[in-house]
């Protein structure tokens, strides 16, 4: 199980992280963490993660928007949300914990929309 707490990402972030995407690959959506990475591209989710906050070894997966399964997204009264994806064959979620206040209704609105 893959968890991975996260809040919005910086435009900073996500150029960053643009090393791994595609030529014309545009970010729809972009989350952040201490370890690692969503996007949420108008092709594919990609994650990206370290081992480690001090490893350099940088993992990315890539599953296209075929591949979402389902999703389920939780709110707590404190405003916490956690965003639960089913990517693939995998039998267990990625979860998307995100900081209080960070705002999920966009994502949510994105993966509706990639369902259809």
């Amino acid at each position: 199980m893959r968890i991975l707490d996260v809040e919005a990402a910086s435009p900073s972030q996500v150029r960053e992280l643009g090393g791994h995407l595609v030529e014309g690959e545009a970010v729809q959506a972009a989350f952040a963490s201490a370890v690692g990475a969503v996007l949420f591209t108008d092709r594919r989710i990609v994650l990206v993660q370290r081992e480690h906050l001090l490893e350099e070894k940088v993992e990315a997966t890539s599953w296209p928007w075929r591949e979402l399964r389902h999703f389920a997204v939780q709110e707590s009264a404190g405003g916490r949300a956690m965003l639960r994806l089913w990517l693939g064959d995998d039998p267990q979620p990625l979860h998307l914990r995100a900081a209080s206040g960070t705002d999920l209704r966009g994502l949510q609105r994105l993966l509706v929309a990639k369902l259809d």
